[in-house]
């Protein structure tokens, strides 16, 4: 019997430094399922001749591979560009990397066609089959999203770094180009009906940033969005109580900025909800109270990690710094501002992208996650 073509594309796929989702032993059922909304069993096998990442395969090496015709070869790969399936064109193209894939469908707050089935196959493959782990820090426990603290919330005095600070990272971004993108993870939970934050605050939006944010303006995800809205936009985030992640990684310039959840957020539920202590890097900050504490509770209630606690007749509530996450939603909360970040230097910083997705492809290859790709 010959092997399914979408188990062919999931075996390419498998050579992304995240790798696919698995389950006992092989790929798992619900994220091939998956695969079929997504392609053809003709563009299936089509995609499964390109590769991850550059470089770029040409229409005339797949066709070569598959034994068709470069016209009829050329037809179905611009299929797939045109739904922002590939990336490329002009004879060359590329698949997109595992966390485009999986958030295909929730790019978008309008529901479309095969949303809500791509959402319910993603609870399988995603969380029962446990790929979350592999999509927030590798097999190792290396994690690829960091916290960035709220810059009102770091005590007066405090040694703050460049990629430490909102303002900071949003200054270096190259062109100053960003857009507005909604949530993906919100975006979904929303759909399926079952978005625990819905009476919080609203979907609200991902921050892409420099070459993705251009591109997710062209392929109509998301809107442009200047600088001073920006920061206006990052205010009214941290009145809803969401964290700031970043890439974990310096020279940040073209990626996206989350605001994240602890119901929805596919990286804070690492954490909130599941057994992930890695699921993305703690700021170099720390949250810890003063005398000047009145024991309001408001901090406790704001903290998704469950890292403040307050017994009964405390004189000031207490900060398990082991929980921490340094992002400093709590701060906004205190009624007496007795609750500030202090800096404590807890993990390190990659310097690049390339060097922190190097080091990912490696622990996840070693552990059997990942496929070696083709040369």
């Amino acid at each position: 019997m010959a092997e399914s073509p979408f188990v062919r594309l999931a075996e390419t796929l498998d050579t992304d430094a995240l790798g696919v989702p698995k389950r006992d032993g092989g790929f798992s059922p619900a994220f091939l399922e998956y695969l079929r909304l997504l392609f053809t069993a003709e563009e299936a096998e089509a995609a499964s001749h390109l590769n991850v990442v550059p470089p770029f395969r040409s229409v005339q090496e797949v066709a070569g591979e598959m034994g068709r015709s470069a016209e009829e070869v050329q037809e179905l790969l611009d299929g797939l560009a045109s739904r922002n399936l590939l990336i490329g064109g002009g004879g060359s193209y590329v698949l997109p990397n595992m966390r485009l894939v999986v958030n295909y469908h929730q790019l978008r707050e309008e529901t479309g066609k095969d949303d809500i089935d791509a959402g319910e196959l993603y609870q399988k493959f995603f969380i029962e089959d446990g790929f979350y782990r592999f999509y927030q820090s590798s097999a190792a426990g290396t994690p690829m999203r960091r916290a960035i603290p709220i810059g009102e919330s770091i005590a007066d005095e405090q040694k703050v770094l460049s990629h430490e600070e909102i303002d900071s990272v949003l200054d270096g971004i190259e062109g100053g180009f960003m857009a507005q993108v909604p949530c993906p993870c919100r975006v979904r939970t929303e759909k399926l009906g079952i978005r625990e934050c819905k009476d919080e605050h609203p979907v609200a939006s991902c921050l892409f940033v420099g070459n993705m944010a251009r591109a997710a303006v062209g392929l109509g995800w998301g809107k442009q969005i200047s600088p001073e809205d920006v920061k206006k936009y990052v205010e009214e985030t941290r009145e809803m109580g969401l964290v700031m992640m970043v890439d974990n990684h310096l020279g940040f310039d073209d990626g996206i900025i989350c605001f994240c959840c602890g119901c929805c957020c596919s990286t804070s539920r690492g954490i909130t909800r599941w057994d992930n202590p890695h699921a993305f890097a703690r700021s170099d900050f720390v949250a810890r109270v003063s005398d000047e504490c009145v024991t309001c509770g408001n901090c406790v209630d704001a903290c998704m990690f469950n890292a403040i606690s307050l017994e009964e007749d405390a004189d000031m509530a207490v900060v398990d710094e082991t929980r921490c996450m340094g992002c400093g939603v709590c701060t906004v909360t205190c009624s007496s501002e007795s609750l500030k970040l202090y800096r404590l230097e807890r993990e390190p910083i990659f310097e690049s992208e390339d060097i922190m997705m190097e080091k990912v492809a490696r622990e996840n290859l070693a552990a059997g996650q990942t496929r070696l790709r083709r040369d």
